[in-house]
């Protein structure tokens, strides 16, 4: 895995234990998030050389700010980036018109102490240091989420060490700041780096120590070989089996151009809603179709698997028998199937690195405000209804109209759901698919419902299909036989066959009329408003 690092020795020491499957691309250090991107090389003159190739590169790169240029060169590289704050312990020196350089060792000992005399100094953890350093830490996360990295970011957080691995205290010289003070110092920055989003991985205190033998010396951030040990786990965890997607799956010719955004915020400012989007997130593709008609009520229409259909994504099913209906439209194809060349169902829950319902949640809310809309029907059939009845929870108010859904995964087909654990979750064999679509948080829609919701759910069922016992009514018993879950079941032919689609088209147009007044939309369609596990049987004879 290709690595970036921006950071000190805690990182780059860190590094060396990770293993053959780690690669170190870049390393930026000795470098503020202060003096990244201004340009302070004017002070070259003034210094003299460091024999230390190493801090000599160091010192001439830190007065260049060459943070930025030298992340956007490596970026489609980098499958990781590391960050830690402890070369911002110096502080920083403003050597006039924005330009600043970090208050390094090498950079003092090549005389420049005497450069910049007289120059004001911004010592670490005070309020002005942190200003400058919130501003120039956004300007990182801002180029972070540009590159699409964010989400491949990761920071090391490490207590600084006060004792030897003996216990025996560390004596710390009187010019450096003492490690409790230090600890302290850093909370509020940390804190703003968790503010913007990014990951933090922490060193638990009792590793926080450091060895007399250490390579560079005993120091507060020089540790044991355990704390590297930790982080090195950590990290590996945070990025194990980074999946990138199969996009020689995806073709958007079909549809016509994609604008691209990066996070959720940058739709969110967007003067005008573009037709078709792409949301890009975990290193996934994100498509979405939206249809602004100026109207109350939005549809966000999810797809069934794909199986021999020979689509290749993105899949923008239901548009016929939607169109024309009185509704905004919004179609969603699940990116979680670019995980492998093959994958035909995922259920639209993601992957390890992309939480799909928390990702959905946020764009859909975001593209509801931007239409100015008041009521969202979620509609899909298959597994395109589980995602239905999934991300309608999510929204107290809305209705699902899921037809001849799957509710809980493990009770479908195997073969379906061990090819997403695999693909999607890093599994390798039947009973790790299975323990992870057990741990999976939204993968049975029974444990989602029981404990609780405040949407409204028009349930779809065919009477002819095996979806009835092993499917819906599990779901039902689940939530009570709750008046908020009516159930429309007809026979619509053998097998798992939904309703043809002049009937679909029908009961969709009266979605705008409702107005947001389910129960009577319940009523309009012939729902059975009070279902039992007796009129199951009597309709179906399951």
């Amino acid at each position: 895995m290709n690595t970036f690092i921006f950071g000190s020795c805690v990182s780059r020491d860190t590094f060396g234990f990770l293993g053959d499957d780690f690669h170190l691309t870049r390393y930026v250090a000795r470098q503020s998030a202060i003096s990244a991107s201004t340009d302070a090389s004017a002070l070259l003159a003034k210094l003299k050389p460091i024999d230390s190739p190493f801090q000599q590169r160091m010192v001439v790169n830190d007065l260049a700010g060459d943070l930025p240029v030298a992340l956007e060169s490596v970026a489609d590289e980098i499958d990781v980036v590391l960050v830690d704050l402890i070369d911002e312990r110096g502080g920083v020196i403003d050597t006039g018109g924005g330009r600043f350089a970090t208050k390094l060792s090498e950079f003092w000992s090549a005389g420049g102490r005497e450069a910049v005399s007289g120059m004001t100094q911004y010592p670490f953890g005070s309020d002005q240091h942190f200003a400058l350093w919130q501003e120039g830490v956004d300007r990182f996360v801002a180029q972070l989420e540009g590159l699409r990295l964010k989400d491949r970011t990761l920071v090391l957080r490490t207590p600084w060490a006060s004792k030897f691995e003996d216990g025996q205290v560390l004596e710390v010289p009187e010019w450096m700041i003492h490690p409790a003070d230090a600890d302290q110092m850093y909370v509020r920055y940390f804190g703003h780096l968790k503010a913007q989003g990014l990951q933090i991985l922490e060193l638990p205190t009792d590793l926080a120590r450091t060895p007399r033998n250490h390579r560079w010396g005993a120091s507060p951030f020089h540790y044991i070989d355990a704390a590297y040990e930790f982080l090195a786990d950590g990290i590996k965890e945070a990025f194990r089996q980074p999946r990138r997607p199969h996009m020689e799956r995806r073709n958007t010719a079909e549809w016509g151009d994609f604008s691209d955004f990066s996070n959720v915020s940058e739709i969110e400012r967007t003067a005008q809603l573009p037709e078709l989007i792409t949301l890009w997130q975990g290193g996934f593709p994100i498509d979405l179709m939206v249809e602004d008609n100026g109207a109350a009520t939005t549809l966000v229409s999810f797809h069934a698997a794909l199986g021999g259909s020979g689509l290749q994504p993105p899949v923008f099913t239901g548009r016929a028998i939607s169109a024309g209906i009185g509704v905004n439209r919004v179609f969603v194809s699940d990116p979680s199937l670019l995980s492998s060349k093959d994958l035909g169902l995922a259920w639209y829950l993601g992957t390890q690195e992309l939480d799909l319902t928390d990702v959905l949640t946020r764009v859909l809310s975001t593209l509801q405000t931007k239409l100015g809309a008041q009521h969202l029907v979620f509609f899909g059939m298959s597994g395109g209804g589980f995602a239905s009845l999934n991300l309608s929870h999510q929204f107290p108010g809305s209705l699902a109209v899921p037809v001849n859904p799957q509710t809980r995964i493990l009770d479908y087909a195997p073969v379906h759901w061990q090819a997403m654990a695999n693909a999607c979750l890093g599994t390798r064999s039947e009973d790790e698919a299975r323990r992870a679509l057990e741990a999976h948080p939204r993968a049975d829609q029974r444990q989602v419902y029981e404990a609780g919701f405040d949407n409204y759910v028009i349930y779809v069922q065919n009477s002819a299909d095996g979806h009835v016992s092993n499917q819906m009514v599990p779901w039902l018993e689940a939530v009570g036989w709750s008046e908020r879950a009516p159930v429309l079941m007809r026979d619509w032919g053998q097998g798992h066959k939904p309703p043809p689609p002049t009937y679909l088209r029908e009961m969709l147009s009266k979605i705008a009329g409702a107005e947001g007044r389910w129960a009577g939309l319940a009523d309009v369609w012939g729902a059975e408003v009070r279902p039992s596990r007796q009129w199951v049987r009597e309709l179906s004879g399951r």
